[in-house]
C-alpha cells in the first residue's frame, strides 16, 4: 500500500522534471522564433514580424573565411537581443535571437572583422519590419 501511494505521489514530480528538461535541449535556448533567416550566403536580407514575436538570424561562423563576428548593431528601442549562441550543427554556426518591441523598420548589422587584423570590416544586414501584417484587416 505504501509503495502504491509513493508511486502516485511522485509520478507528477517526474512528469514535471521530464517536461522541464525536454524544453532546454533546443539550440534556441527555450525560445521559439516565428522565423529564422539563414545568412550563410546572403549579406542582405529582410523579414517581417509582429510586435512581441521572436525571430532568429542564423549563419555559419566565418572563421573558415578568415573572419570573426564582433557583434550586432540594432535599434534597442525597437528590438531586444535575447541571446547570441554559438553551436555546432555539423559545422560551426552562430545565431542571434531578437524580440520585436515596437512597430517600425530597423536594420540589424552583424559585424565581422578579419582574424589576422586589417581594415576590411564586413557586415551582414537584415532589414526588420515590425508591425501588423498590413492588408485589409491588419
Amino acid at each position: 500500500m505504501f509503495k502504491k501511494v509513493c508511486f502516485f505521489a511522485l509520478c507528477p514530480f517526474f512528469v514535471l522534471v521530464l517536461s522541464a528538461c525536454s524544453g532546454t535541449s533546443s539550440v534556441d535556448g527555450g525560445l521559439s522564433p516565428v522565423e529564422t533567416i539563414v545568412l550563410d550566403d546572403e549579406y542582405n536580407a529582410a523579414l517581417s514580424v509582429d510586435k512581441d514575436q521572436v525571430f532568429a538570424l542564423d549563419m555559419l561562423r566565418p572563421a573558415a573565411k578568415g573572419y570573426r563576428i564582433t557583434g550586432a548593431a540594432f535599434d534597442p528601442a525597437m528590438l531586444r537581443m535575447e541571446r547570441y549562441l554559438e553551436y555546432d550543427d555539423g559545422e560551426p554556426r552562430a545565431r542571434y535571437l531578437f524580440t520585436a518591441l515596437q512597430e517600425g523598420v530597423s536594420d540589424v548589422l552583424i559585424r565581422m572583422v578579419p582574424v589576422a587584423g586589417g581594415d576590411v570590416t564586413t557586415y551582414r544586414q537584415v532589414t526588420v519590419t515590425v508591425g501588423s501584417g498590413g492588408g485589409w484587416f491588419g
